[in-house]
């Protein structure tokens, strides 16, 4: 039974995320080294905040994981997972931990490291807590599982509904935000703590504005999805959308108001943390080259049948090759110009090839 788990959960989940763990790996092991996370560890060992910080990054890599499981549990090519509730909880419950165990192995892996290094240092207090949390997310992500298994409930959560008249614009964000809140959160979330992490380093050493530009491509990394899920929601409730007599600067315009909103977070985000050695106005340019660059990620995905799998594997190789054009030099400003130009040529080329 458990090969049939891990073949329709576990090893979906680190397919459709190997990107992500490429690019976490390449940042933990290439930017930093060894000794750099044994100074990371043992800060952590020795402030419960930093702990705090290390715990809740593991947490949201739990509920990104159990997300997962409960999505595909809904799935309909997986209802035949709805009869694993009638396995006795005596033998389901140890096949669930099993399976939270395999899915949190990156979790468990530097938990491993940090308790390590607990041992050595005779920090008890944090090896204890370390412990109890690696064991409290495995139980608690089998229990929320278990209870999605055993309970028909959407897998979403919902916010109030309000009856409020919408702009176009706000169509896609209104959405987003009632009715797929955790991918909103953690998309912010994880970009916002990315462009925070690196103003943070600026200050420890003699960095130039490049580094800001790396920020800049791993937030949008994490926004990679945003195009398809506004693709897939047009689609879904707004099939009427493309016969409707609208200009294509019109079109190309909501668009741009749309992404224009979903990208404001980090502007204040760079703007309340941007580092001495930066001007003010370089943030700005920095901010309007990720807005181009998020439309042309949606002139690419629209109305384009791509699986996750091979987008997923573009943006990959898109981060390595514009890694090594900011490391060769190549300034912001012509980044704005690649971003901005492309997405309209792209727009206006997908106008014409669907015919409207």
């Amino acid at each position: 039974m458990f090969f049939v788990l891990y073949r329709t959960l576990v090893l979906p989940f680190y397919v459709r995320n190997a990107g992500t763990f490429l690019v976490v790996v390449l940042l933990a092991f290439g930017f930093l080294r060894p000794i750099d996370h044994e100074a990371l560890i043992t800060g952590a060992l020795g402030s419960p905040f930093f702990l705090s910080i290390i715990i809740g990054l593991w947490g949201v890599y739990t509920v990104r994981v159990v997300s997962f499981v409960r999505r595909q549990l809904a799935a309909p090519e997986h209802l035949f997972l709805q009869t694993f509730r009638l396995v006795p909880p005596p033998i389901r419950w140890p096949l669930w931990l099993l399976l939270l165990t395999e899915l949190l192995i990156p979790v468990i892996a530097y938990a491993i490291w940090m308790l390590a290094r607990a041992i050595h240092y005779q920090t008890w207090g944090p090896f204890v807590a370390i412990v109890l949390t690696v064991l409290g997310l495995i139980t608690g992500g089998a229990w929320v599982v278990d209870y999605r298994l055993r309970h028909h409930v959407h897998n979403a959560l919902r916010l109030p509904h309000l009856s409020i008249r919408l702009p176009y614009e706000l169509f896609f964000p209104t959405y987003w935000l009632r009715h797929e809140p955790l991918s909103l959160f953690l998309t912010k979330l994880i970009s916002c703590l990315l462009l925070v992490g690196v103003c943070r380093l600026y200050p420890t050493d003699d960095y130039d504005q490049r580094l800001l530009l790396i920020g800049l491509m791993l937030a949008l990394i994490t926004h990679s999805q945003v195009s398809r899920q506004l693709s897939a929601f047009e689609q879904r409730f707004l099939l009427i959308l493309p016969n409707l007599p609208l200009s294509q600067w019109l079109r190309l315009g909501r668009y741009v108001i749309t992404y224009g909103l979903i990208w404001l977070p980090e502007l204040l985000i760079l703007c309340r943390n941007c580092p001495a050695k930066v001007r003010l106005d370089y943030v700005g340019w920095l901010w309007l080259t990720g807005w181009g660059w998020l439309l042309l990620l949606h002139s690419l995905a629209y109305g384009r049948a791509i699986s996750s799998e091979r987008w997923q594997t573009g943006v990959f190789w898109g981060f390595i090759i514009g890694l090594l054009a900011i490391m060769f030099g190549l300034p912001v400003a012509l980044w704005l110009l690649m971003g901005w130009l492309g997405a309209i040529i792209l727009q206006m080329t997908n106008r014409a090839r669907s015919g409207h």
